[in-house]
Parts: C-alpha cells; structure tokens; sequence
C-alpha cells in the first residue's frame, strides 16, 4: 500500500508538471524576459554536466554532435517560423505549430519511455552503484540525442527570443510582426 501511495504522488507531480509544459508549449506566450534567461541558464548547466559525464565514454560525443546538429536544424526553422504579435502593449511570441507539437512529442515520448525502462530495471538499479547508474544514461544514444536536441532547442530558440523581444519596443497600437 505504501509503494502504491508512494507511485501516486509521483505519478501525480509529474501529471502536473507534463500538464503546465504542454500548456506552455502550444500557443502565443508572453515574453517573460526573467524566463527566458533562466531557461537558458538551467539547459546550460545540464547540457555541460552531461558533457562532463560523456568523457566516461568519448564515443557519447558522437551522439552530442548528431542532437546539436539537428537541434541547430529545429531551431534554424523555428526562428524562421516564429511569429511575433503585440496584444495591450505586450509582447508574445510562438512558432509553428508542427515545430511545437515536435518538441513536445519528442519530450514527452522520451520520457514515456525512460519511465517506461526505469520501472523494467528498476531491481538492476538497486545492485548498481552511482557510477554505474550515470553511466546507464550516457550509454544509451537516443536519450543524449534527444536531450541534445531539445537543449540546443531551447537554449538556441529562448537565446533568439531574448534578443528579438529586446529589441522590438511594442509600439502603441496593437500590431502582428512576422519574422
């Protein structure tokens, strides 16, 4: 019973928090300038403490280098698919919704199936050590290309949206800027 009272808090915490990330990802978004560089500076940090985890295996490196490519590939569309609009003086962005729905999935399928793994070997972990442990993730190439992608996304598309919003003063009458 314990165990099972245990998962539903889990289960719940992160019904929540996958709740405000898909209402956070589809739709115009108010230009929080505080966010945005908080997001850059938390998928920073993460993005170089994997790095530093992949010098355990260098072939890893191969792996970051494909999710930096094609997160550089999602982010160069998405800048170009952005759309800017002014409603009562203030500033939102979006952008496509095909690239949105395409974070998303590969954010939600990714973590739908570490989940998934996690619960399968979750008697292995108990005989692991930590440093087995860490090294279970850097070993497995789609979660490093995934997260690569989704943290060159973020850092790349957050980065322009900083710059953009910094740049354009909202003028006095409500408009649509398209970029």
């Amino acid at each position: 019973m314990n165990i099972a009272l245990q998962y539903s808090y889990t289960i719940a915490l992160v019904g929540f928090i996958l709740y405000r990330k898909v209402k956070r990802s589809i739709g115009f978004q108010l230009y929080k300038p505080r966010r945005l560089i908080f997001r850059i500076i938390i998928f920073s940090l993460v993005s170089l403490f994997v790095l530093t985890s992949c010098f355990l295996h260098p072939v890893t490196f191969l792996y970051v280098a494909i999710g930096l490519i094609l997160g550089v590939l999602l982010v160069s569309y998405a800048i170009k698919h952005s759309k800017f609009e002014v409603r009562n003086y203030l500033f939102y962005y979006r952008t496509h919704l095909w690239i949105e729905s395409l974070v998303l999935a590969l954010f939600l399928g990714r973590f739908i199936y570490r989940i998934i793994i996690l619960l399968q070997i979750s008697n292995e972990v108990t005989d692991m050590n930590s440093l087995q442990y860490s090294q279970h993730f850097t070993k497995d190439p789609s979660t490093i290309i995934i997260l690569f992608i989704l943290m060159v996304y973020y850092i790349g598309y957050n980065s322009f949206i900083l710059r953009k919003g910094k740049q354009s003063h909202p003028p006095h009458t409500p408009s649509t800027i398209n970029n």
